[in-house]
Formats: structure tokens, C-alpha cells, sequence
């Protein structure tokens, strides 16, 4: 199960699974029996931005970029994309029919994920979730401490909105706030997140996970690539 409302930039869902269980769903599911259908307008942009994604096959050449080679797992997949799946009259710029733009967007999504994750790490900070992934959890377990945070972001020379979490969403113990990167941040955004968390969570007492192997602000935003790349 799959959305559709954040990095395709449409609406909606998907499930994927056997015909025995997708029968069923139509059958049984009330959110599908009486939910509204995906419009052509939200569907054609799906397509689309799977397509940029993945290529479009008759497209990606020889050389393409989708290459994959040992050092990068993360960008393998099953495609490129049947060209019959794209509607006739759909005609996507070659960037994004030969895959390239969909794989320069997945490298800076992994940088950008990596090292806000990473570089929270190294300040001392317990986060949660993979380092893959462009939502970062960071946790203030302390209920007390969310609004202040929230508000210490907001107050800085160039603010930073961010969710706080708690209880229903949480459980008790676990409050967080969740940062979102996308392919559009830059390193200098993340650097900026990075010194506002470390500035905040000297005030409010939030770095947890204090050692030998913890870095300065400083540390962490000048050596970026070892920050993703684990060292």
C-alpha cells in the first residue's frame, strides 16, 4: 500500500497485491465501493511522474543512466517502463523519458535524506527510521519540550516550520518531530537545519546520545560526504 499525495505530487493510493485480494477490496472495501475514482487529469500526472522515475523502455539507450552498477542498490528497480503503458498522446520530454531526471532526483533525495539523518546522528541526537528515508524522526520524547522547539524554529533569522508529534500519534514516550526532504533541498538548506537543530537542542537539552564518536556542527557540515557515506 503506496501514496500517491506526496513524492508523484498527485492524490490518492494504490494497493498492490493478488487478484484473489484485489477482488476482495472491490468486493468488501466500503472506501472503495463508495470513495471517487482517481480523475484523468491526477491519473496522467501518476503516469508521468512514474515514467520520469523509471524511463520509458524504446527510450533509455545503451548507456542510460539507469546503469546500475554495485555501489548503488538503492537505485535498482524493476523497469524501465512499458511504452504501451503511457497514453498516445502523452509525449514526455526526453529527460524524463530516458530516466535522467528521475535519477539525478533520486541521488539528491538520497544525499539529502542521508545527511540529515546522519549528520542529526553525529550531533548527538536519537532518530528514528531508516537512513534512506526522506522522512526524518527526530525524537523530544518530553511533551513539554514540542511547542518550544516548534517555536525556537519559527523564531530564527530564516524560520523553519516544522511537525511536532505526540500522543494520539505516539505513544506517550516517544514524542518527535518529523522532517521531510525532498530532491528540491539543497545541501545549504540541510546545513541550515542541521546548525538550528544543534543550536536548540543545546537550549532544550535534547541530544540523548552523547560519545566519543559525536561531531561539532562544524565537523558535520564540512565533511558532508563522509557524514553519507557512514564514516
Amino acid at each position: 500500500m503506496g501514496t500517491f499525495t506526496k513524492s508523484f505530487g498527485a492524490a490518492g493510493g494504490y494497493v498492490a497485491g493478488s487478484k484473489a485480494l484485489i477482488d476482495r477490496l472491490r468486493l468488501r472495501s466500503l472506501a472503495g465501493s463508495y470513495g471517487e475514482s482517481v480523475s484523468p487529469a491526477v491519473l496522467t500526472q501518476i503516469i508521468a511522474s512514474t515514467a520520469s522515475i523509471m524511463g520509458v523502455e524504446g527510450h533509455v539507450h545503451s548507456s542510460s543512466p539507469w546503469d546500475i552498477t554495485e555501489e548503488e542498490p538503492m537505485f535498482a528497480h524493476l523497469g524501465p517502463m512499458p511504452a504501451e503503458m503511457l497514453p498516445k498522446w502523452l509525449k514526455l520530454p526526453r529527460q524524463l523519458a530516458d530516466g535522467t531526471q528521475g535519477k539525478m532526483r533520486l541521488r539528491r533525495l538520497a544525499f539529502n535524506a542521508r545527511y540529515l539523518s546522519r549528520g542529526l546522528r553525529k550531533l548527538g541526537f536519537l532518530v528514528y527510521g531508516a537512513e534512506d528515508s526522506p522522512i526524518v524522526p527526530l525524537l523530544l520524547f518530553n511533551i513539554g519540550k514540542m511547542a518550544e522547539f516548534s517555536r525556537l524554529m519559527m523564531a530564527r533569522p530564516l524560520p523553519i516550520a516544522v511537525v511536532v508529534v505526540s500522543f494520539p500519534a505516539t505513544t506517550m514516550t516517544t514524542s518527535r518531530v518529523r522532517f521531510c526532504v525532498s530532491a528540491s533541498h539543497t545541501k545549504e538548506d540541510i546545513d541550515e537545519v542541521l546548525r538550528a537543530c544543534d543550536e536548540i537542542g543545546d537550549v532544550l537539552g535534547l541530544k540523548y546520545h552523547k560519545s566519543s564518536s559525536t561531531w561539532t556542527i562544524d565537523e558535520v557540515t564540512s565533511r558532508a560526504l563522509d557524514v553519507v557515506h557512514g564514516k
